[in-house]
């Protein structure tokens, strides 16, 4: 609501400033301050002055006080996280790809235009806010902050698929709420055992999607993130399985469509319908720090 709050300030001040730009040149050509205007135009140009003011303070209000982005360069695991007082956050070792379907709340796999080679890129972030916010607000922070340092530029639009749906089975979610706050992680302690700490359904829905070969769309209605264990027979290795980094899963393992029932209480319905998708327009590469 906030930000489709600062967008109607902006567009109707950019309209009542093309409105009047014509009169302001004519004035200022005539030796005229629209200050020294008569009494009907100075409350049209106090109305200008405040829609700009408002503007510049929404913009402000969705931007991180500081914020350093770097090319990680180091092999780590990957992480993300808002840390305990709602005001820092922090990404370690994580794909580009994650990070723009993370902060515009799109699974990845809905995510068209990003090129490949700048989507297996991971980044390092650190970012604070000038006051605590919450999960919204600062993914806010986080588009601006990809905007500003990548020149991304997205729309949405929407495109008929196939695809799994994500909801939430009979008897509810078996999933603990997490209560912590330390960082989102996911690490495989067992040939087929998974650990989910700090997890958003957005994110699981990412992973989901790798695991059973097509797309996952989050439909849970769940805006909480979760702590969690997950037991299943992926449906694809990953490359630490295929250069044989890491144990081949267990062939006797649930698949992930009985897992995610029987073990967290969600369901995978497979469905034919509008998706939105983001499509990126424009990025390159990062710029500045």
């Amino acid at each position: 609501m906030r930000e489709k709050w600062g967008l109607t300030i902006l567009s109707q001040g950019v309209r009542i400033l093309r409105a009047n730009i014509p009169r302001l040149v004519a004035g200022g050509q005539n030796g005229l301050s629209p200050f020294f205007a008569p009494p009907s135009n100075l409350r049209r140009w106090r109305r200008i002055a405040c829609l700009l003011a408002l503007t510049t303070v929404f913009i402000c209000a969705q931007s991180f006080e500081v914020a350093s982005v770097k090319l990680n360069t180091v092999a780590m695991a990957n992480t993300l996280t808002r840390l305990p007082g709602g005001e820092r956050f922090r990404a370690t070792n994580f794909p580009l790809l994650w990070l723009i379907g993370e902060a515009y709340h799109v699974p990845n796999r809905q995510i068209t235009g990003l090129p490949e080679a700048m989507g297996r890129e991971c980044y390092d972030i650190e970012a604070k806010a000038d006051h605590p916010v919450n999960r919204e607000q600062m993914m806010a922070m986080l588009r601006t902050l990809l905007e500003d340092r990548f020149k991304l530029v997205v729309r949405r639009e929407m495109k008929e698929i196939k695809a799994y749906a994500l909801t939430v089975a009979k008897g509810g979610p078996k999933m603990e709420e997490n209560r912590d706050g330390a960082e989102l992680y996911m690490d495989r302690i067992g040939r087929s055992k998974w650990g989910f700490h700090n997890m958003p359904m957005t994110l699981l829905a990412n992973v989901l999607s790798s695991w059973a070969g097509d797309t996952v769309v989050d439909q849970t209605g769940l805006t909480g993130n979760y702590d969690f264990t997950l037991e299943v027979q992926m449906e694809s290795n990953g490359p630490g399985v295929r250069e044989g980094r890491e144990p081949a899963p267990d062939p006797a393992a649930p698949s992930v469509f009985t897992a995610v029932q029987e073990q967290i209480g969600l369901r995978l319905e497979s469905r034919k319908g509008p998706v939105e998708m983001l499509v990126i327009d424009h990025i390159q590469r990062l710029s500045g720090n």
